[in-house]
Parts: structure tokens; sequence; C-alpha cells
């Protein structure tokens, strides 16, 4: 009688059959950012996320991780995936220990077949669309492969044996079943219970989460609270200027005063409606349901200052006086009132001298007709010159993201 080991069949050549290696090592590090943390935000847990970070040994200075919410340590991780490929053998390992195997590892893929197969696990009801594949098949074997699957399926959700025959079908005798597949049909039993375990513990973090959104949310009331308070501040000390003011015009005042009475009362009528606008704001977020934080984008790249010798703007032959954009406005919130003065008094600088050594007007590298003065060490105000030498000002930033206001205003 052979050996039975002598009958086994050699293993596949999984390289020459274009299979997935057989440890399940998988390229993580070719994803991008987003598409890797929403795939380990998937797969794990907020715990088994946070033993991902033991294993890695990572740490976010200032943070503690079990205080982050399971979207921030997956776009955390994804980051040091990508950065560091070998750190995807640990996500790898975790992988087998939860989920033992991927789904078709024993069949090549057509990059068609795999596109397919992309396109559905998109939606959450893959399970049901690949049941239903496999039974409208034309194929009477492919059919009933499916068979044993739904049998373990009610098994698992309904409990007990099968549903009784109907009265009138012929009686079948019992065959015993092999070992072998008794095996195959616990394993898939246990397979299924520690996948539903996993949901629950899902289930539990995204609550957690939701509950930590709440929180953040409170937070941002009590900060728009502060905010008005703070420009109701502002408007009155605003109102009290201008009562001087009034006082001195009486006794006579020069032209300049004159302009600089107007220019008050134009920054007090703004930041009025700038604090309607947050009442009303902070009035819409009592009532909003809080929602689940999208994946915050990896922060731009800090923008280079031009060298000191680059070629400044040169002043045009008739010089307006610069027009304030909504845009402009909407920017000064949440910058101190120092901030906000020395803005209004770049601005008006442009249009009385612009070669005041304060100024030094630089374009904007990539946005033609677009220009950037400073207003102080890191913050940038940005303005336009349009085709008849009138000046829009437009935004006051900080200095860091003078990259993203440049890709922003390109899709505009």
């Amino acid at each position: 009688m052979p050996d039975p080991a002598e009958r086994a069949p050699p293993p596949p050549d999984r390289e020459a059959l274009k299979l997935p290696p057989e440890d399940g090592d998988a390229q993580l590090h070719e994803v991008g950012r987003d598409g890797l943390s929403v795939f380990l935000y998937l797969s794990f847990t907020d715990k088994e996320l946070g033993q991902l970070f033991n294993d890695l040994r990572l740490s976010i200075p200032g943070f503690r991780i079990d205080k982050l919410s399971g979207v921030q340590k997956a776009d955390h991780l994804a980051d040091e995936i990508r950065e560091r490929p070998d750190a995807r053998h640990a996500v790898v390992e975790l992988l087998k220990k939860i989920y033992e195997f991927p789904v078709l590892d024993n069949v090549t893929l057509t990059p068609e077949v795999a596109s397919q197969l992309a396109v559905a696990a998109e939606l959450e009801d893959f399970r049901v669309l690949m049941l239903w594949r496999l039974l409208a098949d034309p194929q009477a074997e492919v059919r009933k492969s499916a068979h044993p699957s739904l049998e373990l399926l009610a098994k698992a959700y309904y409990g007990g044996g099968a549903a009784p025959a109907p009265a009138n079908a012929p009686k079948k005798v019992d065959e015993p079943r092999e070992g072998a597949d008794l095996e195959k049909e616990l394993a898939r039993a246990k397979d299924l219970a520690e996948k539903s375990r996993a949901r629950a513990d899902e289930i539990a973090a995204q609550l957690k989460a939701a509950r930590q959104d709440e929180a953040e949310v409170s937070k941002e009331l009590s900060k728009a609270r502060k905010t008005i308070d703070r420009q109701g501040n502002d408007i009155s000390q605003l109102k009290l200027e201008l009562d001087k003011a009034r006082a001195r015009a009486k006794a006579g005042m020069s032209e300049k005063q004159a302009r600089e009475l107007d220019h008050a009362k134009e920054l007090a009528q703004k930041l009025e409606a700038e604090r309607d606008a947050l009442k009303a704001q902070l009035e819409a977020a009592k009532s909003a349901k809080p929602a689940a934080p999208a994946p915050e984008p990896a922060a731009a790249a800090a923008a280079a200052e031009p060298p000191e010798d680059e070629q400044v703007e040169e002043a045009p032959r008739d010089w307006h006086l610069p027009r304030f954009s909504t845009e402009f406005y909407d920017s000064l919130t949440g910058w101190d009132r120092r901030l906000q003065r020395a803005a209004f008094k770049q601005a008006f600088l442009l249009a009385e001298n612009y070669r005041h050594p304060s100024l030094r007007a630089l374009p904007l590298q990539g946005l033609e007709g677009y220009y950037r003065v400073r207003v102080a060490t890191d913050v940038r105000l940005i303005y336009k010159r349009h085709a008849d030498d009138t000046v829009e000002i437009l935004s006051v930033i900080d200095r860091e993201d003078l990259d993203r206001y440049v890709r922003q205003a390109k899709t505009r």
C-alpha cells in the first residue's frame, strides 16, 4: 500500500500561478493614504488599531493613543505604512490572526475579474450579490456549490438543523459524511462566529466614536459662544472709538482723520454682521445632529518664502482704493483684534504708498495677478490686481497655507 505522503499532490507554485503569497503578505504601502486608512478602519476594531500602535511602537507627541478615534488611528497607521513599508507586516499578521486567509487565495484572478470584485466590495450587500450570482449560474455544479454555504448560514442565524422537507417530498436515506467535510463545516462555523464577534466589537467602537464626536461638537459650541462674546467686546470698543472720533469731529478734523472715521464705521458694521452670522451658526449647531468626522486630508507643505532679491510688484500708473471681498471678511474670523487691524492697515497702505517698507508685495506663484504682502511674521494678506488696476483684497491666511490656497484657487 503506497504511503499517503507519496499520494499527496505537490504544493502549487503560487508565484507561477499568480496566487497571493502563502504568508498573505500584501503591498499595503502602494495604496493611497485615504484608501489605506479606510481599509484599516473597516478591517479592525478601535482596540485592535490601538494594538497595532503598540506593536509598531508608534506615538504622537501631545496626544494619548487611547483618546484618539478609530479614524484618527487608521490615518496615522496609513501614514506610517506608506512611509515605512516594513510596518505592513504587523498589519498582515493581525489580519491572519483575525481572518486567517484572504478570500479566493487559491484562485488566479484576471484584471477584469479583480475589477468587478473591487466594485462589488464597495457594497454592503456583497454577500447577497455573490450568492445570487452563484445561484443564477447556468452550470448546475456551480449553483450547487452555494448550497452548503446557505445551509451553514441557516444554522448560524436560525439555529438547529435545516428546514423540514415538504410532506410530498421523497424520503432520503441519511448518508454518513466524511470527517474532512465535518471539519470543514466546523471551521466555517467558527470563522462566522469570530466575524460576528468582530462586527459586534466594531459596532461598539463606532458607538464610542459617536459619543466622542458629540463631545467635540459640545466643545465647538462652547468656542462659538466665546467667539460671539469676543466679537461683542470688539464692537463695543469700536463704538467707543467712533464716539470719540465724532467728538473730535465737532472741533474740526483733517481729511485723513475723516477717512479713518469712515474706515472705523465700515469695520464696525462688518463685525456686527459677523457676530450675527456666528449666532445663527450657533443656533444651527445646537439643532444639528452630530455627524461622524470625515477623515481629514494630509496637511499641505509650508510654502517657502521667495528670496529677498526677488522682483517686487511694480506700481500701476493709477492706483485705486482696494475692494474688500466677502472672502476677506470671512478670513478675519479667528484672528485676534491686533492682526485684524494690521490687515486693514496693510490693505489701505497698498493704495496710499505701495513703496512703504512694511509692504514688499510679491507675486503668488501659480496664480496670475495674485500677490501677497506681510501682515505679521507668519501671516500674509492675499490680494488680486485686475486688468483695470483695481485691487481686490481676498484673504488673510497663515503663511503655511499658501500652497493650499493656490490649489483651491485653481479649482474655483
